[in-house]
């Protein structure tokens, strides 16, 4: 990190966290997407319980379906316990005032320590999170599958609908499997 303004070249800075924008968008999936998603996986499975013997794979439609809430839960609950190890410098001005705030020494360690927990820990709650995605749309594709008994039309369209989920899936998967290859220690 290059030297703020007025700043002696040995002194650290806070610590920025990169991409600047990403923790307002890790917020917005964590606690605004998350929990919708979660909730309207649980209203399916209710729909897919109560009307089951309409589908082709009511079971497995559930299972993935639970699967997916499990997955956007811990998605919550994770980066609820990374964002506890994030702040700022304003947070400080904030909390302390200038009379009670402790030396920036010791605050800048502090907080180049927890961001580094922060990334770490939001890391997992991304990587739960894309994994939710993937599953939803796994229990979207199992759930669209038209019953045994559908007309043509009926079988056409379903089919189709369950084809657009799984390629859907399938696409987020790929994008979140390259997401961990470049997560890897040592990857380009």
């Amino acid at each position: 990190m290059s030297p703020a303004s007025g700043q002696d070249p040995g002194e650290e800075g806070w610590e920025v966290p990169k991409p600047i924008g990403y923790i307002a968008a890790s917020e917005s999936i964590h606690f605004v997407a998350a929990p919708l998603l979660a909730t309207a996986a649980i209203t399916a499975i209710g729909v897919i319980l109560a009307d089951g013997d309409k589908l082709r794979w009511p079971d497995a439609a559930v299972l993935a379906l639970t699967v997916c809430v499990t997955l956007f839960v811990f998605s919550i609950q994770r980066s609820f316990n990374a964002r506890t190890h994030l702040f700022s410098a304003a947070d400080i001005d904030d909390w302390f005032g200038t009379e009670y705030r402790p030396p920036d020494t010791v605050l800048k360690q502090h907080q180049h320590d927890g961001v580094k927990k922060w990334r770490t820990t939001v890391r997992g709650a991304t990587n739960a999170y894309n994994l939710g995605v993937v599953t939803l749309g796994l229990g979207a594709c199992l759930a669209l599958a038209p019953p045994e008994d559908a007309t043509f039309w009926q079988a056409f369209f379903r089919w189709t609908a369950s084809g657009v989920a799984a390629v859907s899936a399938g696409t987020e998967g790929i994008s979140t499997a390259r997401i961990w290859h470049s997560q890897r220690p040592g990857s380009p």
